[in-house]
């Protein structure tokens, strides 16, 4: 079964890098650039896991875990 990965990632280079990787690897995988629209997506695609990105402009990587930790429908998504 395939899994649901959101990667949130500025540098666009490696935004395709990691969502090309995981959908070869059979995973639906969807790709944030833009941190203050990671929790929004989140919650409409559904993850079953994040890969997020520490140091971004306009918010930090480590407030939006903060954020998907403190969403009772995310705070279990790893």
């Amino acid at each position: 079964m395939a899994k649901r990965v959101l990667v949130v990632e500025d540098n666009e280079l490696n935004l395709k890098l990691f969502t090309d990787l995981l959908r070869v690897h059979g995973h639906d995988a969807l790709g944030v650039s833009d941190g203050r629209e990671a929790l929004a997506k989140a919650r409409g695609f559904g993850p079953d896991l994040v890969i997020m990105d520490i140091h971004m402009p306009h918010v930090s990587g480590l407030d939006l875990i903060i954020a998907l930790k403190a969403d009772a429908e995310l705070a279990k998504v790893p």
